[in-house]
């Protein structure tokens, strides 16, 4: 039997932004607190964004969440939401920025520790601060979902929040806010956007609304990455990666599976979380090869406009291996700097990790040694 969940509201395209003031007022929010980073504050991204804000709504910022998002940026932004009094938070920037968002969205009406919760999802209540989205990225969809990942400290693995309260009430995807990202991080994030389409697509959860969804935005990506990547000012470019996004956030309602596994046994470095997955993609199709369905990784395959056959699998992992090339990005997590050598703990995280459970195939102990070496190089 299949299901089909509730996605949060989504204004999308180009000057979505104008939506901001009436969404604002429809929702009783007058003093809303911006939650960013100081590189889109540096590159006028913040100031576009206030600059769509009317004069009688009293906005604060608080610029201050780190590249990958920490219990210490949460506290931070929850000390500036308490002393201005502010009833509404607007995340604004990428995967950390809108996962910190869903922390802080708890944290304002709970009178308790953010570790707490953290550690005790069922403490999650629906009493939670009103949340809008507004993605810088085209890649995560962590704009419209109800799970994401905090880390206690700097470098240390992140603890995962998942609850359907933390998920954002409204998404305003408008490209233009994605803009001015820099070629590396659009061919990142956007190659994480195609890692959610093919978790999402093969997941035992999956049901044909889905599967349709996830198939588009792999066409997208496909399409128009590298566009993107060579000329950040293609509009089209960018509103098909952020389409493409936002259906990749889609299709990981369905769940993850073992690519998100092995990057999270990365997860204790500053390394950034799209290309760990975009890694870690061609080493897990490679495993699928052969063991699925019969037409599964075929329809995959034909969506990024190749040869679907028996071998479909490998063909994805060469396909997404060439992509990763052409776009600059890295083949091993070695080559993104990574130096810790405790092997067995990789494996073992990558085993137990709860985003295996959607799988429509669960790598065991002897199969992570085998993509934890291939992904580490």
């Amino acid at each position: 039997m299949a299901h089909i969940p509730g996605f949060p509201s989504v204004h999308f395209g180009f000057e979505a932004v104008k939506e901001l003031p009436g969404e604002l007022k429809n929702r009783g929010i007058d003093r809303p607190l911006v939650i960013t980073d100081q590189g889109l504050v540096k590159h006028g991204v913040c100031q576009k964004l206030l600059d769509a804000l009317p004069s009688d709504i009293a906005v604060s910022v608080f610029d201050q969440i780190p590249e990958n998002p920490t219990i210490a940026g949460v506290e931070g932004a929850l000390a500036v939401y308490q002393e201005n009094n502010c009833n509404g938070i607007i995340g604004l920037g990428g995967g950390s920025v809108l996962d910190s968002g869903k922390a802080l969205r708890v944290a304002t009406n709970q009178n308790m520790a953010v570790i707490e919760y953290l550690n005790d999802l069922s403490k999650i209540t629906a009493d939670v601060a009103p949340y809008i989205t507004i993605p810088t990225t085209a890649g995560t969809g962590a704009e419209i979902t109800f799970g994401g990942g905090i880390h206690p400290e700097t470098n240390a693995p992140a603890i995962s929040i998942r609850s359907i309260h933390v998920q954002p009430d409204l998404a305003i995807c408008d490209p233009d806010f994605t803009m001015t990202l820099p070629p590396l991080l659009t061919a990142a994030t956007g190659m994480d956007a195609l890692t959610h389409c093919v978790e999402g697509f093969l997941s035992n959860n999956a049901n044909p609304p889905t599967e349709a969804i996830a198939l588009d935005g792999t066409r997208r990506v496909v399409d128009f990455i590298q566009r993107a990547v060579e000329d950040g000012s293609d509009r089209e470019a960018r509103l098909n990666m952020s389409m493409a996004a936002l259906q990749g956030g889609m299709a990981i309602y369905m769940g993850l599976g073992p690519i998100h596994a092995l990057s999270m046994c990365f997860g204790d470095s500053p390394l950034h979380h799209g290309t760990l997955v975009t890694v870690a993609m061609p080493a897990v199709m490679r495993f699928f090869n052969g063991k699925l369905e019969d037409g599964v990784l075929e329809r995959f395959a034909e969506a990024m406009n190749l040869v679907a056959d028996k071998d479909a699998g490998n063909r994805i992992a060469d396909a997404v291996t060439e992509m990763n090339a052409k776009l600059g990005l890295p083949s091993t997590v070695r080559e993104m700097g990574y130096e810790k050598t405790d092997v067995s703990r990789m494996i073992q995280e990558a085993h137990d990790s709860p985003f295996n459970l959607p799988s429509p195939i669960r790598p065991s102990m002897a199969d992570y040694e085998q993509l934890v070496a291939e992904v580490l190089g």
